[in-house]
């Protein structure tokens, strides 16, 4: 797991539910450089911690984590990315080749999910989503959360999940509020 997910965590802990909790779940563990990766097994642990000390349901916390980490640390660590897509759909259609494929290359053992995303519709994508740790909940709070930051929002309905059996999860995308052409 790319170290921007760890860093990002912890931040989301210390936004939504305070320093006293973020040092709580994080305590013992190393400093979590933006450039490594890190075993997906330790952002399981990480997150079954906040699951404890927020009183909240491991996937609330996943999916608000990944609202947060789109709208706040994607946007501030990677401000060119959003700012030539004009809007979340164009933003959307570009993550697999302008974003995961700089990962693949850039860091050693990173190993983001892939993910096919295709138009849908005049307000919409498709995203097929495939990876062993079988993350989708985070993937339904990061897409929101990229809604949200260009001032729309984002309706998911997931027609397949790894969670129920099938091979990769498939969302249809419905986004509202998008920039007009």
């Amino acid at each position: 797991m790319h170290g921007v997910i760890f860093t990002s965590l912890r931040d989301y802990l210390t936004a939504t539910h305070g320093s006293d909790v973020a040092q709580e779940v994080f305590a013992d563990q190393p400093i979590f450089l933006l450039s490594e990766s890190y075993d997906d097994a330790v952002l399981l642990e990480l997150i079954g911690a906040a699951a404890a000390a927020t009183g909240q349901e491991p996937n609330e916390v996943v999916h608000d984590f990944g609202v947060f980490t789109a709208q706040t640390t994607f946007t501030r660590l990677y401000p060119a990315f959003f700012a030539i897509a004009p809007s979340s759909r164009e933003f959307l259609l570009t993550v697999e080749t302008r974003i995961h494929e700089l990962v693949r290359a850039t860091i050693p053992n990173a190993a983001p999910p892939q993910l096919r995303i295709d138009e849908h519709g005049a307000d919409g994508v498709r995203i097929v989503y495939s990876s062993p740790k079988r993350l989708c909940v985070l993937l339904r709070g990061l897409v929101q959360g990229t809604a949200s930051h260009y001032g729309e929002t984002a309706s998911l309905e997931e027609s397949a999940c790894m969670h129920r059996g099938d091979a990769a999860c498939t969302f249809e995308v419905t986004l509202a509020g998008a920039p007009t052409a």
